[in-house]
Protein backbone atom coordinates (compact mmCIF):
# COMPACT_ATOMS: atom_id res chain seq x y z
CA UNK A 1 0.00 0.00 0.00
CA UNK A 2 2.83 2.44 0.74
CA UNK A 3 4.66 3.41 -2.42
CA UNK A 4 7.79 5.56 -2.15
CA UNK A 5 5.78 8.42 -3.71
CA UNK A 6 3.02 8.21 -1.09
CA UNK A 7 5.58 8.00 1.71
CA UNK A 8 7.35 11.06 0.28
CA UNK A 9 4.10 13.05 0.16
CA UNK A 10 3.20 12.10 3.75
CA UNK A 11 6.68 12.89 5.08
CA UNK A 12 6.75 16.21 3.24
CA UNK A 13 3.45 17.33 4.75
CA UNK A 14 4.49 15.97 8.15
CA UNK A 15 7.66 18.07 8.19
CA UNK A 16 6.86 21.16 6.13
CA UNK A 17 4.17 23.75 5.55
CA UNK A 18 5.61 24.52 2.12
CA UNK A 19 3.87 23.45 -1.05
CA UNK A 20 4.89 19.98 -2.21
CA UNK A 21 7.66 20.39 -4.82
CA UNK A 22 5.83 18.31 -7.46
CA UNK A 23 2.32 19.54 -6.63
CA UNK A 24 1.49 19.86 -10.33
CA UNK A 25 2.13 16.17 -11.03
CA UNK A 26 -1.03 14.40 -12.27
CA UNK A 27 -0.91 11.88 -9.42
CA UNK A 28 -0.55 14.46 -6.63
CA UNK A 29 -4.20 15.56 -6.26
CA UNK A 30 -5.63 12.00 -6.30
CA UNK A 31 -2.98 10.97 -3.76
CA UNK A 32 -3.83 13.90 -1.48
CA UNK A 33 -7.53 13.06 -1.81
CA UNK A 34 -6.89 9.44 -0.83
CA UNK A 35 -4.72 10.46 2.14
CA UNK A 36 -7.35 12.93 3.37
CA UNK A 37 -10.13 10.35 2.90
CA UNK A 38 -8.12 7.80 4.90
CA UNK A 39 -7.54 10.32 7.69
CA UNK A 40 -3.75 10.53 7.32
CA UNK A 41 -3.62 14.15 6.12
CA UNK A 42 -5.85 17.04 7.17
CA UNK A 43 -6.24 20.66 6.14
CA UNK A 44 -4.81 23.00 8.76
CA UNK A 45 -5.53 26.53 7.70
CA UNK A 46 -3.91 27.09 4.33
CA UNK A 47 -1.73 23.98 4.35
CA UNK A 48 -1.88 20.23 4.74
CA UNK A 49 -0.45 18.41 7.73
CA UNK A 50 -0.55 14.94 9.22
CA UNK A 51 -3.47 14.05 11.46
CA UNK A 52 -2.99 12.12 14.71
CA UNK A 53 -3.23 8.97 12.59
CA UNK A 54 -0.64 10.32 10.17
CA UNK A 55 1.68 11.25 13.02
CA UNK A 56 1.33 7.74 14.46
CA UNK A 57 2.12 6.27 11.03
CA UNK A 58 5.29 8.37 10.68
CA UNK A 59 6.29 7.41 14.23
CA UNK A 60 5.77 3.73 13.33
CA UNK A 61 7.95 4.07 10.22
CA UNK A 62 10.67 5.88 12.17
CA UNK A 63 10.71 3.31 14.97
CA UNK A 64 10.92 0.28 12.66
CA UNK A 65 14.35 -1.29 13.05
CA UNK A 66 16.54 -2.00 10.06
CA UNK A 67 16.57 -5.64 8.97
CA UNK A 68 19.49 -7.81 9.97
CA UNK A 69 21.29 -9.90 7.40
CA UNK A 70 21.73 -13.45 8.58
CA UNK A 71 23.95 -15.95 6.79
CA UNK A 72 23.09 -19.62 7.17
CA UNK A 73 25.40 -22.53 6.49
CA UNK A 74 23.16 -25.07 4.72
CA UNK A 75 25.38 -27.92 5.90
CA UNK A 76 24.02 -27.38 9.40
CA UNK A 77 20.53 -25.94 8.78
CA UNK A 78 19.34 -27.71 5.63
CA UNK A 79 18.67 -26.31 2.20
CA UNK A 80 17.64 -22.64 2.53
CA UNK A 81 16.77 -22.01 -1.13
CA UNK A 82 13.17 -20.95 -1.69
Amino acid sequence: MWTPYIIDVILHHHTSHAMYPNHSAPLYQPTIGDLIDSGILVHSGEHLTTSDLGKALVELWCSTPLPVVKFVDPRFYGDTTP
